[in-house]
């Protein structure tokens, strides 16, 4: 059985056109069942750890859930290939939920406080680790749970920080425990910054002051702390139990002369577990327009750290050790102000200090590197609308493929197995993980986290499709049909455009922006991917550069043509676009060119490119992508050429307006814009706001709330003459299309 037949292995009664199973809904997203952060496999690939999230809209309460799982038949350590929780987890996830006691009384009749799981570790082929972090003070507790022949015990504290931390790695090599805590400049104590916490606290006023930029990201204000790498040895004890050995150790420190480095949270072990690889940026005066990081190796004691590719560059990631520790694989960009670079394998010889770069010529952009053995590396890329697994020979750069279908997302190896883990999902299939040969590619499922939606509900199966676009290019995407489709009856048409815009529509589960949403509630759903998007190729990523509202917007209203010509079952006359980001970006510059949509939805896109320049908090995005800063002459002009605010009196079409507070990246100031511009000349328009969210809507009651809008929104404006709206409106007020007519 091939991967596509396994992922897409419904039971026969979904395949029935829909015609026995029940159509997708919002309800069904928010309450599937999610992987939450990475998995941990256990030393001897025996087991597999990790973390599970769910909603009930019903009880209002998220769940999180530790799992283990095995992964080999007849494990002594496994009674059977089932899941097994080892500690469940749940909140009230109400915005102003009841105080404890009243949540007791009215919903868990007297359930006691218990402890929410997070970042599994194994600390030996049968003890596990988890990370719990007390709600009200901030701290984190590292505690082990053991297995005995099949049992599991109870939580045990192995140690307790004095504040959050994460990033959990643990070498059984060396007995040490690696981990990333956010510490106040001028102290590596986790307790003195804890202390300076408390007295941040009791602080009468609340201003913050800054004397240069990086302010904010994404959707917190930046403070005096930066997130540094620990080391803490473990000391086993009888019976697989662990406690503390000494204090944790900054090991990053003193890692750079001109001041502290800011870690991410990409790092890892060597083999023998003395040496650290990790990536780290240097928080200058040019932090905000530069890209720039490195890749540092650092000993666990903290006796020093160095980086293997100083001087020039753009973005590092991906550190990745060899087997003995003599080299380490890494990707970085060479542009030191562009975020969508290319990615360029390298190699780094520790004794001879010489970096060589690997399959120079491959026009992709791999994501993520690790050793499978001493002369081959494993990447995960993007191409084509699929996220695949290859090999790559350091030697020769020859690319050998070993999953070409669907989406991989994180890769783990299984020495002694000669197989893979990893997490897999596609357009019509959630995530889980599966297990993938290294010398044939075949594949078998491990998990199921969501049965009874596979087994009732029809999700559609996605087309590829092509176009020809701008400069004769050849434009990609995904066409997805409703349920009980009929080629003979018209439908309306849900547009998809990508954020990004250095991104692009893949075959993969998400739960923003599932595509499975739209066409289940009756539109032909159709997302393309325009010049900018990546998996192409670098020169068609880089085609969007200074050309924001031309070749994109001439591919997409091109395809948008030829797609209405070759299917005629889409009624050119019930047509409506959505987008997200730089997807909201076009959904206003189509507004200000083209009146053939019914509706339109912007989501968190832009309003002026010279308001959000001045907001914004990546100023190297805008100065790539308009080439220069709007307080130049000549880049102005590239500014207002691509603003979407000069062409407002052109607006006609009906539009919802989604933006939120913490929204950072695109201000809220851009969606009150847009809808000011929209209601005072009359338009239609709605607008929707979450105090709450940032550039995305993550919480679940949230997200319903958004898919109920946006459904709503597109289905009135969509429905044919005295037809029913595609989707079935709620009887619910809240939930009413309330926008203004005139």
């Amino acid at each position: 059985m091939t991967i596509g037949q396994l992922v897409r292995s419904l039971p026969a009664a979904a395949f029935v056109l829909g015609a026995l199973a029940r159509p997708f809904t919002p309800e069904d997203l928010v309450q599937t069942n999610r992987f939450s952060g990475s998995v941990a496999v256990s030393p001897d690939s025996a087991s597999v750890a990790y973390i599970q999230a769910r909603y009930s809209i019903e009880e209002k309460r998220q769940y999180t859930q530790l799992f283990v799982q095995s992964l080999v038949d007849g494990h002594r350590h496994h009674k059977s290939n089932h899941p097994v929780k080892i500690i469940e987890f749940s909140a009230d996830a109400r915005p102003n939920p009841p105080s404890a006691r009243e949540e007791e009384d009215e919903i868990l009749g007297g359930l006691k406080k218990h402890l929410k799981p997070s970042q599994p570790i194994w600390l030996s082929d049968t003890s596990l680790g988890f990370v719990a972090t007390d709600p009200d003070t901030g701290k984190s507790t590292l505690y082990s749970v053991k297995n005995g022949k099949g049992r599991w015990s109870k939580p045990r504290p192995v140690v307790a920080m004095a504040v959050p931390i994460s990033d959990l790695h643990f070498s059984t090599e060396s007995g040490i425990l690696a981990f990333t805590a956010e510490v106040y400049n001028g102290t590596d104590s986790l307790v003195e910054t804890a202390k300076l916490d408390h007295h941040e606290k009791l602080r009468a006023d609340t201003g913050q002051a800054y004397d240069d930029l990086w302010v904010r990201h994404w959707d917190t204000f930046v403070s005096s702390k930066l997130p540094q790498i620990y080391t803490l040895p473990l000391k086993a004890l009888a019976k697989d139990h662990f406690k503390p050995k000494g204090e944790p150790i900054n090991v990053i420190s003193n890692a750079n002369d001109n001041g502290r480095l800011e870690a991410s949270n990409s790092f890892t072990f060597s083999p023998t577990g003395r040496h650290i690889a990790f990536v780290a940026k240097y928080p200058g005066r040019d932090y905000a327009w530069k890209t720039t990081s490195h890749v540092y190796l650092a000993a666990v004691d903290g006796s020093g750290a160095e980086p293997i590719n100083p001087g020039k560059g753009g973005a590092s990631s991906s550190p990745a050790f060899n087997h003995d520790g003599t080299k380490v694989a890494y990707v970085q960009m060479a542009a030191t102000a562009y975020e969508a670079d290319r990615n360029q394998i390298k190699v780094y010889d520790v004794a001879g200090q010489t970096t060589v770069e690997v399959a120079a010529d491959w026009d992709r952009s791999p994501s993520h590197v690790q050793w499978l053995d001493s002369e081959t590396l494993l990447a995960t890329f993007n191409e084509w609308g699929h996220n695949k697994l290859a090999k790559v020979d350091v030697t020769s750069g020859i690319i050998t493929p070993i999953v070409t279908e669907h989406s991989v997302g994180s890769v783990h190896k299984l020495p002694g197995l000669n197989k893979l883990l990893i997490d897999y999902s596609a357009l019509d299939s959630p995530t889980d993980l599966f297990t993938v040969s290294i010398d044939d590619g075949a594949v078998n499922r491990v998990s199921q986290l969501n049965p009874e939606l596979t087994n009732e509900v029809f999700l559609s199966p996605p087309e590829d499709v092509t176009f020809a676009g701008a400069d004769n290019s050849t434009i990609h995407g995904f066409l997805l049909r409703p349920p009980n489709f009929d080629s003979q009856k018209k439908y309306p048409l849900a547009f998809v455009i990508h954020g990004g815009p250095q991104s692009s529509f893949t075959d993969s589960w998400s739960p923003r922006w599932n595509l499975n949403i739209f066409a289940a509630a009756g539109f032909v759903t159709v997302a393309l991917d325009p010049q900018g998007s990546t998996g192409y190729g670098q020169n068609f990523t880089d085609a969007i550069r200074n050309q924001w509202g031309g070749k994109p917007y001439e591919s997409l209203m091109r395809s948008l043509e030829q797609l209405l010509n070759e299917h005629p079952y889409i009624d050119r006359n019930r047509l409506a676009a959505l987008g997200a980001s730089y997807g909201g970006y076009m959904i206003n510059w189509i507004n200000g060119h083209s009146d053939v949509f019914k509706a339109l939805v912007n989501h968190d896109g832009m309003f002026s490119t010279i308001s959000t320049y001045y907001s914004t908090e990546e100023l190297y995005f805008p100065e790539t992508e308009f080439e220069g800063v709007p307080f130049d002459e000549k880049a102005r002009e590239n500014y207002e050429r691509w603003s979407p605010e000069r062409y407002v009196k052109n607006w006609k079409t009906p539009t919802l307006v989604v933006h939120s507070e913490k929204d950072y990246r695109l201000v809220v100031s851009e969606g009150l814009s847009t809808f000011t511009a929209l209601r005072r000349q009359g338009v239609p328009a709605r607008l929707l706001y979450f105090p709450d969210e940032n550039h995305w809507v993550l919480k679940p009651a949230n997200s319903l709330r958004w898919h109920q809008e946006v459904l709503a929104w597109i289905s009135k404006w969509t429905a044919a003459d005295g037809a029913s709206p595609a989707t079935p409106l709620g009887e619910s007020p809240r939930f009413k299309v309330q926008g203004s007519e005139d």
